[in-house]
């Protein structure tokens, strides 16, 4: 029975890899994707190929010719509709104890923190940037035992041990070699990574094999397949392809398999798949239909915009050639030159033969205008991309809320890329997590848990981040996304009090984000969960009294709601105590004006003045507490009506059923 390649020694599996990558770069080529590629490599970088300057064409360079590059202006507009409001991760645990919400809040910090800090955001723009130009962007997510803090030595070599990190790396789909004969990109078994390294930081990593690194030449693909003007290089470099090939977990593999090859000759390490499954994830646009490879709005905007381009230097070129004023006159006029040259000249003319004019070779058809006009609405239909996102919004459009809508449709029209942007930010956060779970075994310190979770920042190992199992991505309202909406949304949280000073107003408009409104009421529901499992076990809990006693109330008694729960004597006795002790915050008049001021609502006792908002007034005064849960549900009785006298005997009449 044939052999799978996959399973085959490494020298093997290498020389049949090496055969599927030929086969990609053909099928590119035959199928006419690396021309394609390069129209539109060449289309979105036109000022880099023109020299951003005006040139010349034709037999004798009779045409004037510009580039108007309304085509990297819509890719530039998609991709910042697509990607203009940070994601707002959110970590699933599988449990909902405080410890695994705690991790959640973490994982949250962290990813945050490789967003800003190890370069994730940029390597995600670059994904969605190449994912508009060739279809595909892919992000990889690998870990690097080499990088981070020095953390021990070996005792052995001597040898510096590193804490090791996450590296993102972003492809374009050139460098995702893939199976050709697949119709579908998410039914891939394997996949060949190709990066540039150094080779000689490769040859002191490999030093066995560092002779035949030094020696080997560039990439020999890149002259054969090339489709961009980076391509255009020689051999003489100090930059080699490295090739990682990936294999998942199936029944033909079932530990996976990642091997590290230059060719057949240089296999620098192969073994199973460290990773859950293989570390690459892809964005794109649209798919082609029966192909693993994608498809792009901007491919339909090639050709408009080559003939805006035409007529761009078509005007350019009547206007150059026939700007400067041409004069006319009858023979035998006798005038000269000099006679017509500058100004303020008297000149004589005889009226026989007729006086000099100018000719007007300027004047280009309106149609060709027109037509231009009609190309350029063209564009901004077939991209999604309006003219109000492009900052040249129509005169008929003067209302904020109509800019809002209008834009919001633009925003809407690419949503399937933005559904596949979420996808990619929420595959790279899960493997992110699931990455430091499985290799951050050193701890490290937490600070990277985010300004708004200040209270997480610990030192934490992978081993902290067990109980998350999902990150999740909140995209947000199209409406949301536009300074429109935003206005809009931060007038909407005023009416319902979310919004109480200036400052946090201007704070929504500006950033959109909405945690530091939230956070306390997070907080205070985090502990409160924390206060429950306490409870439950019988440990003791203290009251502060500064806790939303309200809310604390009704969330406590949700602990002895469990008919389980209320045959165990201490835990519903520790229970309704607690509850005790928020309700005498509340019912204490020493403590009113504060309550007020927190804005909770004290409970007014009989005859006690009620508090004044802002904790103005005189102190309120109030009765006898009630020291036990019986004379508590003995004030709370109504009391009975006192019955009437009889007038003749002065004795109170019978109580009804005595």
């Amino acid at each position: 029975m044939e052999q799978y390649f996959a399973t085959k020694p490494h020298e093997e599996a290498v020389g049949e890899i090496e055969v599927l990558i030929e086969d990609y770069y053909q099928n590119l080529q035959t199928t006419g994707t690396i021309k394609l590629w390069k129209r539109s490599y060449d289309a979105y970088n036109a000022a880099v190929k023109s020299g951003s300057s005006i040139g010349s064409s034709g037999d004798h360079n009779e045409y004037s010719t510009m580039k108007v590059n309304h085509y990297r202006n819509f890719v530039q507009h998609l991709m910042n509709l697509t990607i203009n409001q940070r994601p707002a991760f959110e970590p699933r645990a599988t449990n909902t104890d405080v410890k695994s919400q705690t991790q959640t809040i973490l994982a949250r910090g962290l990813l945050d923190y490789y967003m800003r800090e190890k370069r994730l955001e940029r390597n995600l723009r670059k994904a969605v940037e190449y994912s508009l130009i060739f279809a595909e962007g892919f992000v990889g997510t690998q870990w690097n035992a080499t990088s981070g803090k020095v953390y021990s030595t070996d005792p052995d070599s001597g040898a510096e041990i590193k804490e090791g990190d996450i590296e993102y790396t972003s492809y374009e789909p050139f460098n995702v070699i893939r199976d050709i004969h697949l119709e579908d990109w998410e039914k891939h078994d394997w996949v060949v990574l190709k990066t540039f390294v150094n080779k000689f930081d490769l040859a002191a990593k490999y030093e066995e094999l560092a002779a035949e690194i030094v020696a080997t030449p560039g990439d020999p693909h890149v002259k054969k397949y090339a489709y961009r003007q980076k391509s255009q290089t020689t051999n003489d470099t100090s930059l080699v392809p490295v090739y990682e090939f990936y294999h998942k977990r199936t029944s033909a593999v079932p530990d996976g398999r990642l091997i590290t090859f230059i060719d057949s000759r240089l296999v620098l390490t192969d073994g199973p798949l460290p990773y859950r499954d293989i570390p690459l994830f892809r964005v794109s646009g649209s798919d082609l239909v029966g192909t693993t490879q994608g498809y792009t709005a901007a491919y339909d905007l090639l050709a408009i915009q080559d003939a805006v381009d035409v007529l761009y230097s078509t005007i350019l070129t009547n206007q150059t050639s026939f700007g400067v004023q041409n004069i006319t006159s009858p023979k035998g006029n006798n005038l000269s030159v000099t006679q017509l040259a500058g100004g303020l000249n008297f000149i004589e003319y005889d009226p026989q033969l007729g006086k000099p004019e100018p000719m007007n070779l300027t004047s280009t058809p309106a149609e060709v205008f027109s037509f231009l006009q009609m190309l350029e609405h063209t564009m901004e239909t077939l991209s999604g991309v309006n003219s109000v996102a492009r900052g040249n919004p129509e005169a008929s459009l003067k209302s904020g809320a109509a800019l809002a809508l209008v834009q919001s449709m633009s925003i809407q029209f690419s949503q399937q890329l933005q559904n596949s942007y979420v996808q990619l930010l929420e595959d790279v956060g899960t493997s992110t997590i699931n990455i430091l779970r499985d290799f951050a075994s050193v701890p490290r310190i937490a600070m990277i848990a985010g300004k708004h979770s200040r209270g997480m920042m610990r030192e934490f190992t992978g081993e902290d981040l067990d109980q998350v199992n999902r990150v999740m991505v909140d995209a947000g309202n199209p409406m949301t996304r536009t300074t429109a909406g935003k206005v809009e949304l931060a007038q909407m949280m005023m009416q319902a009090g979310l919004i109480t000073t200036p400052d946090q107003l201007l704070q929504v408009i500006q950033t959109g984000n909405l945690d530091p409104l939230i956070e306390g009421k997070t907080t205070e529901l985090l502990a409160i969960k924390a206060e429950n499992e306490a409870l439950a076990e019988n440990q003791p809990v203290a009251v502060m009294i500064t806790d939303q006693h309200k809310l604390h109330i009704m969330e406590h008694k949700s602990v002895i709601s469990d008919p389980a729960v209320r045959e165990d004597p201490a835990t519903v006795e520790a229970v309704t105590n607690h509850i005790l002790e928020h309700f005498q915050f509340l019912s204490d008049p020493q403590y009113a004006q504060l309550l007020v001021l927190l804005g909770q609502e004290p409970i007014q006792q009989q005859g006690a003045p009620a508090p004044m908002q802002g904790g103005q007034g005189a102190p309120v005064q109030g009765g006898q507490q009630p020291t036990s849960p019986n004379e508590m549900v003995a004030q709370m009785q109504p009391s009975m009506p006192s019955m009437p006298t009889n007038p003749m005997t002065g004795q109170p009449a019978p109580t009804p059923g005595v």
